[in-house]
């Protein structure tokens, strides 16, 4: 029972110490409510045999005291014996029989109040039994609220495990779409180069068709007019053929310069001259001190990109983490976030052209795009 509302004085706390004081009691005692009834009701009994054995033993003395006193009288008239001998032997017998009746009766109280007395040690027996009870319930009751305490527990932290799967699920469920969508314009992209492929492989039979008739067009020229002026027309057959070969040199150059970024020295480019012609060459000084160093993340750092808007560095590293740095206020560093989510390294990060949005790649074959201004993961 929730105990009253008292004032902040307390002028009610004692009625409502009583009143738990007497809820307990009444709480406590309802197990044994029919042992402390018996028991009262033997030990009134007990008391009212008791009474009833003083009141006989008092009758019993005053018998006994009329006994002594009619001996007494009968001893001082013997000498009148011969009035009334009839009726002191019947006064005699009716006291005698008193005398045993009441005799009979004390023998009963007292068996009574031997059974009385045995039913009490019994019922004191059975209290002490059900006191032990009591306790062994207690503490088992303890020791179940224990236990009960222990698995909510088990069961919170069951339920915290349940909840972080079922967002490890959902987040695999949308890398697993993310993949298929990939793996769809992957095949898309595969299928058109396929085709790509194949028209590049007709023109280039077609071309290859085409040199080969020239050339057997020329051969035939030069044969048939070898006698007119041989020298020039092989000239300019060994001119056309080393010309081809020239650009085809070049073109090949372009083609590994456009897959491959390398530093392009000054001895190569002027090493090459006499293929591709004079090439300028324009020098630069490289930076020698650096000006801020700072522990980016705690693995190896694998991207960096700068705000195309902003004083904003973007980092991305083996923990799986971007971190945002603001570096414009000399040469000093401060974090602005980090954007997590990512499964695996981050090998490439890029800013979109408004600056708002940064797309970064990873080693788990996803792409995600977070929002700069709160972090957020947009797209997976």
């Amino acid at each position: 029972m929730a105990a009253p509302t008292t004032p902040v004085d307390g002028q009610y706390w004692r009625t409502a110490l009583i009143l738990q004081l007497q809820n307990r009691n009444k709480f406590e005692n309802q197990a044994f409510k029919d042992l402390i009834t018996f028991h009262n009701r033997l030990f009134e009994s007990s008391n009212a045999l008791r009474n009833e054995n003083l009141q006989l033993s008092i009758q019993n003395e005053k018998l006994k005291l009329e006994q002594n006193i009619s001996t007494t009288q009968a001893s001082g008239d013997s000498n009148n014996s011969s009035k009334s001998p009839s009726n002191r032997n019947e006064k005699v017998q009716i006291l005698e029989q008193k005398l045993m009746n009441l005799q009979e009766e004390l023998t009963e109280m007292h068996r009574r109040k031997g059974e009385n007395a045995q039913q009490l040690v019994d019922v004191n027996h059975k209290l002490q039994e059900k006191e032990k009870q009591l306790q062994l319930k207690e503490a088992s009751l303890g020791e179940s609220l224990t236990e009960n305490a222990s698995l909510k527990t088990e069961i919170q932290m069951y339920q915290t495990s349940l909840k972080e799967l079922q967002n490890l699920n959902q987040v695999i469920r949308d890398e697993y779409q993310a993949l298929q969508l990939a793996f769809a314009s992957l095949e898309d992209k595969l299928r058109k180069t396929q085709d790509e492929n194949r028209q590049l492989v007709d023109r280039l039979v077609r071309y290859k068709s085409k040199d080969a008739d020239k050339m057997n067009e020329d051969n035939e020229n030069f044969l048939s007019g070898g006698s007119h002026n041989p020298t020039s027309s092989l000239l300019h057959t060994f001119d056309g053929f080393f010309s081809r070969k020239k650009q085809a040199k070049v073109q090949r150059e372009l083609e590994d310069a456009a897959k491959e970024s390398r530093a392009v020295s000054p001895e190569s480019t002027f090493g090459d001259r006499s293929d591709l012609g004079a090439t300028p060459f324009f020098a630069s000084n490289v930076p020698s001190k650096a000006i801020s160093r700072f522990e980016a993340h705690e693995q190896e750092v694998n991207a960096v990109k700068w705000s195309s808007l902003e004083r904003l560095v973007a980092t991305g590293g083996a923990d799986r983490k971007v971190k945002l740095w603001d570096i414009s206020k000399g040469g000093q560093h401060e974090n602005k976030g980090v954007l997590v989510g990512s499964n695996a390294a981050v090998m490439s990060i890029d800013f979109d052209s408004t600056g708002t949005l940064i797309l970064g790649a990873s080693n788990d074959f996803a792409t995600r795009v977070w929002t700069v201004s709160d972090h957020r993961l947009r797209v997976s």
